[in-house]
């Protein structure tokens, strides 16, 4: 008899989400000289650590309740009039015009970071730091305006504000994501530390921080539980990039339940009946199969990545490393049937999912690369993104681990080849797309000319993508025009002489066990001289280029 599926995160059939009710605005009118409760209501609550009222909860749902105060109410309640004329009261002159920008964001970036309030809830007023950030990625994905002069105003913001709030944690994380994705990625671990710093500081890893911080609204309980995880989250992908080995947010007891499906919070119907940390790890071995949203499968990746950077640094025993390994392995078997397409019928990408497969592959290539010939390509070439990385001593299973990196960077190749917004993909896409560049250009060179035409394709394919998200990020650009010069040198025509025959590969070749061409006949990681372009140290740490000739 199959085994009952029993979801969790199953919306409740009596939606109490903040969400307008139709009908004319509300008649509540305001006569006193203080701000609108709109314009103060989160502000407040985020400066002196109180909760939100009854009052506003009430409010926002049109439930009378006895009050001794003013009755709060959502920003998309008030009339027209009302709403536009405070805005122009209380906003800067440089985003008067930010609801394009905005629009922008959510479209965009949010996707890909999902922990602020649904749009339709964006109302609510954040703090204006937070505004600002939300307008400055949201800038990066418009053709008329630059993200240069929000980028001062917003650092300026943040560095001035004394806030201490999950709010200002939520403004830090995302400007970390933008300032690195902008090509400025020591500020973003910078600012991304002190979000952490700060999270930890205030309890947002204790399972009771959201219901005593989030007034009873249940977006945005579920708002601040996703606003750990992501700390989580991109604290992994920046340990990577940086080459650290330690990452601050394991230090501690994570008792946060875990997010929702980000359908189910976009609709504003989330609950706090999440599953734990430990009901998720202990599904492995559970009588009855219970359904997990696709941001708990990011986050498990995020687990075995540190794991795999813990042990980057050291000549781990072969056990330590194999169990990695089985980790890695086993995680897609782990993936249910109805999340094995990442595209839905509607053609959408299943964005937290998408980013665990990045993760997953991304690691492999981490834990399999050093250990493999191909960081041997070539006498000055140490290609791994890991602080100090070196090629670990030769063993017999040298062509496995070149076999597993070689198979994990055509999966992030496959991944790039999704037809979808491209522009939709977490910017961190960009430095998974250049470690996919790296392997394959190192396997380029130990493979022979059958696997020549294979190699060529997936990189036209990144060097394509990063063209694309150049528009958006400068990191892409100033990476493209590294890729682009060290693939000019591998690829050339005359290394081999390519037809139709010559482009199929068998599995063993395309192992790395081919060695037709060989490192002194492509001096692919030549260095070219432009002190205008970007370190491709910085997205590619440890990558070495000796200097031409040399």
């Amino acid at each position: 008899m199959p085994k009952k599926r029993r979801k969790l995160n199953s919306p409740s059939t009596q939606n109490t989400s903040l969400q307008t009710s139709p009908g004319p605005p509300p008649t509540t009118s305001y006569t006193t000289s203080e701000s609108l409760p709109w314009e103060n209501e989160m502000t407040n609550f985020g400066q002196h650590g109180h909760s939100i009222t009854s009052d506003s909860i009430a409010a926002a749902i049109d439930t009378p309740l006895p009050s001794s105060g003013p009755t709060y109410i959502l920003a998309d309640k008030l009339p027209v009039s009302t709403l536009t004329d405070s805005r122009r009261q209380t906003r800067p002159e440089a985003i008067l015009d930010s609801e394009h920008v905005v629009n922008l964001y959510y479209s965009n970036f949010h996707p890909a970071h999902p922990i602020l309030l649904p749009r339709h809830m964006y109302g609510q007023n954040y703090p204006s730091y937070l505004r600002l950030v939300v307008q400055f990625i949201g800038s990066h994905y418009s053709a008329s305006q630059s993200g240069d002069p929000l980028r001062i105003q917003t650092a300026t913001a943040l560095k001035d504000s004394s806030e201490r709030t999950a709010f200002m944690v939520q403004a830090r994380l995302l400007f970390a994501i933008a300032v690195h994705a902008r090509g400025e990625p020591n500020e973003g671990l910078a600012m991304l530390q002190d979000a952490i710093e700060l999270a930890i500081s205030l309890g947002m890893n204790t399972k009771s921080f959201s219901s005593s911080n989030g007034g009873s609204i249940p977006c945005l309980e579920e708002s601040f539980r996703r606003t750990w995880w992501e700390l989580f989250v991109v604290e992994g992908i920046m340990s990577a990039i940086h080459r650290r080995s330690t990452m601050k947010t394991t230090t501690v007891a994570s008792e946060v339940l875990l997010p929702c499906e980000d359908s189910t919070y976009t609709d504003g119907a989330c609950f706090s009946d999440s599953p734990t940390l430990a009901q998720f790890a202990d599904r492995h071995f559970a009588e009855e199969e219970m359904s997990f949203s696709s941001s708990c499968y990011r986050i498990e990746a995020v687990q075995i990545l540190s794991r795999v950077l813990s042990i980057a640094n050291a000549e781990a025993h072969p056990d330590e490393v194999q169990a990695i390994d089985n980790s890695l392995a086993a995680w897609t078997h782990y993936v249910p049937p109805e999340k094995r397409d990442l595209i839905s019928n509607s053609g959408e990408v299943d964005e937290m999912l998408f980013q665990a497969h990045m993760i997953i592959h991304w690691a492999t290539i981490l834990l399999h690369m050093p250990r493999s010939e191909l960081l041997s390509v070539h006498p000055t070439a140490d290609i791994f993104c890991a602080k100090g990385d070196k090629q670990m001593p030769s063993t017999d299973t040298k062509h496995a681990h070149a076999s597993k990196a070689t198979d994990a960077s055509k999966e992030l190749s496959n991944l790039a080849a999704f037809r979808c917004p491209v522009q939709k993909h977490t910017p961190f896409f960009i430095c998974a797309l250049v470690i996919a560049s790296v392997v394959q250009l190192a396997a380029c060179t130990l493979h022979n000319c059958r696997c020549m035409y294979q190699h060529k394709d997936r990189i036209t394919l990144v060097v394509g993508l990063l063209k694309s998200l150049s528009l958006n990020w400068a990191c892409a650009g100033s990476v493209l025009v590294k890729i682009k010069k060290i693939a000019a040198k591998v690829l050339k025509s005359e290394h081999c002489t390519m037809t139709v025959a010559s482009t199929q590969c068998d599995s063993c070749t395309d192992s790395g066990l081919g060695t037709s061409i060989g490192a002194e006949d492509v001096p692919w990681l030549e260095f070219f001289d432009d002190p205008t372009i970007m370190s491709f140290d910085r997205f590619a740490p440890g990558l070495l280029f000796p200097d031409e000739g040399s």
